[in-house]
């Protein structure tokens, strides 16, 4: 990795070698506030719920940190934004040197993953930093309107925001139907282990939102002890939803081994038959307002998946 210094050096190169941006707009973010070009044109994006905002807005960025794995970016995006972005690399530690050869005007960066890069990113180009990782699904739809505030499409993301609110309230009013009373618990597993969301998460917040009460309790720590929580099978025992909904990122998913196991098997979702699962993908990584709306019909389907069985 090129040190600051080297950095520096070819932000500087790069400065000179454009021309001079109109004066824009100052984005109050995570990290203060950042004057940011009138309608900038490169920007790279460092999450995946950034793209639903560029998407909602018809613009498409120059760098997206993919994960090296551009089939992340789904359909629902790409037919907005195209397929020409260069990958910058992972979410957790996106290539600098990458970033800087784009020579962005605005990158956009999350708190929890990039806070600590931010002033060397800050020297590439004007970079704001939202709290994608760690933030709930108000924090997310709030995000939106500070993208489109950046990008200089405020007024489109206010529509699209609107769209987006009068949607899910449509699938609330119907989801509540049959979620009141009712606990209800998301989790992603891979080969290795189990992390359940919880409330304070983005589909934590997005369960509460539709009725669904929770059975964790609250923890206090980073993001992975208070969020994205490990999980045994004793303390699933604990947690005990009426409703189990599984992601899973590998198959067979360490989840699979316990089936046949007696504190599994007596799970009350387990026992009704109420153990659901999700494209994991879509519902932990994206994080935007699509991501929110495919939830949403994922649940109204298990909604009326648990009636017919009831």
């Amino acid at each position: 990795m090129l040190s600051r210094r080297a950095l520096l050096s070819i932000f500087t190169g790069l400065v000179f070698a454009l021309p001079l941006q109109a004066s824009g707009a100052e984005i109050a973010h995570e990290m203060g506030i950042t004057a940011v070009p009138d309608a900038p044109q490169r920007i790279v994006v460092l999450e995946f719920s950034f793209i639903d905002a560029l998407a909602s807005v018809g613009v498409a960025p120059v760098g997206i940190a993919d994960d090296n794995k551009r089939a992340r970016i789904i359909p629902a995006y790409t037919d907005i934004i195209g397929d020409d972005w260069v990958s910058v690399g992972t979410r957790k530690t996106p290539s600098l040197e990458i970033i800087a050869a784009l020579q962005p005007d605005l990158i956009i960066a999350d708190k929890t993953r990039h806070a600590a890069a931010y002033d060397t990113l800050s020297e590439i180009a004007p970079t704001i930093v939202l709290d994608s990782l760690g933030g709930d699904y108000y924090a997310s739809v709030a995000q939106m309107s500070v993208i489109g505030q950046a990008l200089g499409k405020q007024n489109e993301m206010d529509a699209r925001v609107a769209a987006h609110r009068a949607t899910m309230a449509a699938y609330v009013d119907e989801i509540k139907t049959a979620s009141s009373g009712v606990t209800a618990q998301f989790g992603v597993t891979n080969a290795t282990g189990l992390w359940l969301h919880s409330p304070k998460s983005y589909n934590g917040s997005l369960l509460d939102m539709f009725g669904f009460s929770s059975n964790m309790s609250p923890t206090e720590g980073g993001v992975y002890q208070t969020n994205y929580v490990p999980t045994t099978l004793e303390q699933l025992s604990v947690v005990d939803p009426d409703i189990l909904i599984l992601g899973k990122y590998a198959r067979p998913a360490f989840t699979d081994s316990w089936s046949g196991d007696a504190l599994y098997d007596g799970l009350t979702a387990v026992k009704s038959g109420k153990v659901f699962q999700v494209t994991a993908h879509n519902w932990s990584r994206l994080r935007g307002m699509l991501a929110a709306e495919m939830t949403a019909q994922d649940m109204l389907e298990i909604i009326r998946m648990t009636s017919e069985s009831n």
